[in-house]
């Protein structure tokens, strides 16, 4: 088991979920994704000093498309914020290279606050 928990929030679960009615192969490609972040998170990924402003360091790594057989470099671009001090890496965001090549920090922001303003609110204690 890894040194970090990766938690996958309401708001990614709904992008991915959308996404894989196009690629059915999503979630495996996550699954290996995942793995490799909660063993070392902070050297998965680029850093994304642009989004410097949140409350916690923002990267952005690279996952394969399997369903469409295209590698890294040309497919998932994933982006997760990392709290060193409590050991948990947050997917945040993840669009297909084919969609956008380098979206601006504005564009990422909004998707962002549009991901987490449409998915559900955890319940109170939970």
């Amino acid at each position: 088991m890894g040194e970090f928990t990766v938690i996958r929030p309401p708001a990614f679960d709904l992008l991915a979920a959308d996404y894989a009615r196009q690629h059915s192969k999503l979630e495996e490609d996550l699954k290996w994704l995942i793995g490799r972040l909660a063993e070392a998170s902070d050297l998965m990924g680029d850093h994304v000093p642009e989004l410097g402003k949140l409350a916690l360091p923002i990267f952005k790594t690279r996952c394969k498309d399997s369903c469409h057989k295209i590698g890294a470099s040309g497919a998932w671009r994933i982006y997760y914020a990392v709290n060193k001090a409590t050991k948990k890496v947050f997917l945040l965001f993840l669009h297909h290279k084919r969609e956008y090549e380098n979206p601006g920090a504005k564009y990422l922001l909004q998707k962002m606050e549009r991901a987490f303003a449409s998915a559900p609110k955890p319940k109170p204690g939970a």
